[in-house]
């Protein structure tokens, strides 16, 4: 076992915070220290690495700090009583989505009075930004809190004061000057030495180096949760169960039990997604504020579109005429027949999931259904004038001309130049709102907006980096099937062999279904599709209600950071009432 020490000094300002809204990103700290009373404030440490080769090994490993932290606010010096270092790990605290390290320092000082304080603070390395590397490595925002913390204390307390710090050419001359390692006098004949200047270049090649360059094996593997996870799901049983349709194809459903329930809920998710959107661990999710909320038993559809299926990456001629004949169906009537014909059936659908469930009731496939919550779309799709042209061409080009058996957000993290990665640099180009590969993919594979999908603004971090394992692929005939529909102002299918079904005017006659049509204000893929099917229906059924979220696009009314608060209750309000304003 080698050890490696080395000593760091950072000196900057800080200011005393007094604000509601905490700082999470570098500019907000900045503008708080350059606006705010500003005091000098200094730390020296000591990073000990008691174990080079496990601290290189294990990105949760920490170095000990020690030394101490110099300012007017605590009347002089203060020693570091515990302090913790670690080094390249995944970003926790910064919200810039464009951040691919950071370097956190946990420090437990006593001040002038003895009053116990906590220091926390990053630097955060961001993606492809090599042009900033010096910056990014030298500079630090820190926060302090009164008494001593974890990281998990901090989501419960608020910072007294705020500040940045920087390393000056001259103390980092001395930094480096100041290395020692156990194994080897000479320091640069020393392999633990060596090692982690490897170990530091190795992941600032991997923040900043151009996508272009591959990494592709590091990015293809970095799962922020298992795929397919069920982790987030925090009460009851979970069982998966495989169905099989009538036209011979597998699907699945997935329970999520808290309590025996005769009103249950039936979650249907849109194309080239999964139950995933449902049951995200870094949010509080549709599923757990389900069960929090009375509905304990809660059923998720994998249709025949879900990115879990992998016959969805080959070629085939399934339409949402197939889903809803055959999926939705299959997947009531399993509910109703292990439960009983008086169970009371619910269902929460979304994109191309929508349409498919509306279109089974309208053409009676499915039957028995209570209430509906139907988001973006449901019976008349309607793109912008950019996005249809991609409708008409896309399909053809990519199928015909470029031979792709399908188009997928994962396309940029595959090996080689060739298969795919070459759409998401044109993007590049073009778009800079962030670097997440399959962020500008989702782009490119769905309407037209910069991002099209949700607003950034809304996704938690954590989400915005697990898209690759999110999204999946889908070949091109749901594409040409969505153009026929928005071809024709309305949901009708694909064949007209015997007689093409009108799923629109079928559900004019379905008066006893309460449907809730849902959307998002700034809904780039389908803008002001449920307000019309709402306004053209409104006549024919009395129990069709409308509700529009302000600020929220397609995607992120379910997989948004804040939809438990923003959206998910007036789901509640309507599967418990019939009505979804509040009283």
């Amino acid at each position: 076992m080698t050890t490696l020490k080395f000593t760091e000094r950072m000196a900057g300002h800080c200011v005393r915070f007094d604000q509601n809204l905490v700082p999470t990103k570098n500019r907000e700290f900045q503008d708080l220290v350059e606006d705010g009373y500003r005091e000098d404030f200094e730390f020296t440490l000591t990073i000990d690495i008691k174990d080079v080769e496990s601290f290189i090994a294990d990105p949760n490993c920490q170095a000990t700090a020690s030394g101490n932290i110099v300012s007017n606010i605590f009347k002089g010096s203060c020693e570091i009583t515990d302090g913790v270092f670690n080094l390249f790990v995944r970003p926790s605290i910064s919200q810039d989505l464009n951040t691919a390290k950071e370097m956190h320092y946990l420090l437990h000082f006593n001040d002038s009075a003895g009053q116990p304080n906590t220091f926390y603070g990053y630097k955060n390395i961001e993606k492809e930004d090599a042009l900033e590397s010096w910056q990014e490595t030298t500079t630090l925002y820190f926060y302090i809190f009164r008494g001593h913390l974890q990281k998990s204390d901090f989501n419960n307390s608020r910072p007294t004061h705020v500040g940045m710090l920087f390393i000056s050419v001259a103390d980092f001359l001395k930094q480096l000057a100041s290395f020692e390692a156990s194994d080897n006098e000479n320091l640069f004949e020393s392999e633990a030495f060596l090692s982690f200047i490897k170990f530091f270049s190795k992941n600032l090649w991997e923040a900043h180096a151009p996508f272009f360059f591959g990494t592709t094996a590091e990015r293809w593997n970095d799962h922020r949760y298992p795929v397919n996870t069920t982790l987030g799901v925090l009460q009851g049983t979970k069982e998966l169960i495989p169905i099989d349709t009538e036209d011979n194809l597998t699907i699945s459903l997935q329970r999520f039990k808290a309590l025996d329930s005769q009103k249950v809920v039936l979650l249907v998710h849109g194309l080239a997604v999964s139950t995933d959107i449902f049951i995200l661990p870094e949010i509080n999710n549709l599923v757990n504020h389900l069960h929090q909320n009375g509905f304990t038993d809660v059923w998720s559809l994998d249709w025949r579109g879900s990115s879990r299926f992998v016959y969805n990456l080959a070629p085939h001629k399934f339409t949402l005429d197939h889903v809803a004949k055959y999926d939705i169906p299959a997947a009531v009537n399993y509910i109703r027949k292990t439960l009983g014909e008086r169970v009371e059936i619910n269902i929460i659908c979304h994109c191309l999931g929508s349409v498919s469930v509306m279109s089974s009731i309208a053409a009676g496939y499915t039957t028995g259904v209570s209430k509906i919550v139907s988001n973006s779309v449901s019976l008349n799709p309607k793109t912008g004038t950019i996005a249809f042209l991609k409708l008409l061409i896309g399909p053809f080009l990519f199928q015909n001309i470029f031979g792709y058996p399908y188009i997928s957000p994962q396309m940029p993290y595959f090996s080689g130049f060739r298969f795919g990665k070459w759409i998401y640099w044109i993007s590049r180009i073009f778009r800079w709102e962030c670097r997440e590969p399959s962020c500008h993919m989702l782009s490119i594979m769905w309407g037209w907006g910069y991002p099209v999908a949700y607003k950034h603004e809304n996704m938690h971090t954590t989400t915005h980096r697990r898209l690759h394992d999110l999204f999946g692929g889908t070949s091109f005939h749901y594409y040409r099937h969505i153009r026929k529909m928005i071809s024709r102002g309305k949901s009708v299918s694909y064949s007209d062999n015997p007689k093409e079904v009108d799923y629109f005017e079928e559900m004019k006659s379905k008066k006893d279904v309460a449907i809730l049509l849902t959307s998002g204000a700034e809904n780039l893929i389908f803008p002001g599709s449920n307000k019309e099917t709402y306004h053209r229906l409104k006549d024919h059924l009395p129990k069709i209600k409308y509700f529009e979220l302000p600020g929220y696009g397609h995607q992120d009314v379910f997989m948004g950071k804040r939809a438990h608060l923003d959206y998910y209750p007036t789901l509640v309000r309507f599967l418990k009432t019939g009505d979804h304003l509040c009283k």
